[in-house]
């Protein structure tokens, strides 16, 4: 007797998006974290301290099977200590203003409604109030190496309009805490050293601008984003989410700064 194979064709599809339901609510979360430890360089060393610019901004590139979508986070905050004679004793703290994120995805009252969720699925809006606890996106950085020069005194400016810039590539590693979690993170950034043209070599930066080189990956399950309602209690990954969203927000920043007072 002839049997129709369309019952089989029909379920593989199916068992595949619940296998990949499965693994987005089993997967492995970080370490919780409710803050990081400061990030300061050796006060024995000459250190300059600069403030981020609050209009800094955090950009998020996430291709889905379905649904591409992008954002940004447009307020930022925190201190960049320098250490000019040696650049890899740098430290500093980076924070990102999670409660700023809107996307970009449809460019139409969409927007809107995926903008919510996703601040929903941070936990920082829970119905209509901001969670401090989960506001602030944050980058410790622990060490640096890969520069491409350690003294800034040497390095040779170009000259871009009316200031000098001295610019070097670095990898930064350091703590990432989202969402109540911490991951160790490696990013490759370029840091340009700007000042008035013909300023002295070992002279202060006016400003310095920082942008990295690549997209850093944000895996969500590593931070527990996942769908919540409105009170931010979690909620199963349903077929649909699974194939419009994706697992990895890639995160790239730019970020300026300026001598604190």
């Amino acid at each position: 007797m002839h049997r129709s194979t369309r019952p089989a064709a029909v379920l593989v599809p199916v068992a595949l998006a619940c296998a990949a339901c499965g693994k987005k609510d089993d997967a492995h979360v970080a370490p919780a974290a409710s803050a990081l430890a400061a990030s300061t360089a050796d006060a024995a060393a000459t250190v300059w301290r600069y403030t981020i610019d609050p209009t800094s901004v955090a950009r998020t590139d996430m291709q889905g099977v379905k649904e591409h979508i992008v954002g940004d986070a447009s307020a930022a905050a925190g201190t960049l200590d320098v250490v000019p004679s040696d650049l890899a004793q740098s430290r500093g703290t980076v924070r990102i203003d999670l409660t700023t994120f809107a996307t970009h995805t449809f460019h139409d009252d969409k927007d809107a409604t995926q903008t919510k969720h996703a601040r929903t699925w941070l936990e920082v809006q829970v119905g209509d109030a901001t969670n401090e606890a989960m506001r602030w996106a944050e980058l410790a950085i622990r060490s640096i190496d890969a520069a491409s020069a350690t003294d800034l005194a040497k390095v040779t400016p170009t000259r871009d309009g009316g200031d000098d810039v001295r610019t070097v590539t670095m990898t930064v590693h350091g703590d990432l805490l989202i969402h109540g979690h911490r991951t160790h993170e490696d990013v490759p950034v370029e840091v340009a050293f700007r000042y008035p043209a013909g300023a002295a070599a070992d002279s202060k930066p006016a400003r310095i601008a920082v942008a990295t080189k690549e997209p850093m990956r944000v895996v969500l399950k590593e931070f527990d984003v996942r769908p919540r309602d409105p009170a931010g209690v979690a909620l199963a990954w349903t077929t649909n989410l699974v194939a419009k969203v994706a697992d990895v927000a890639n995160v790239t920043v730019d970020l300026n700064a300026s001598p604190t007072p």
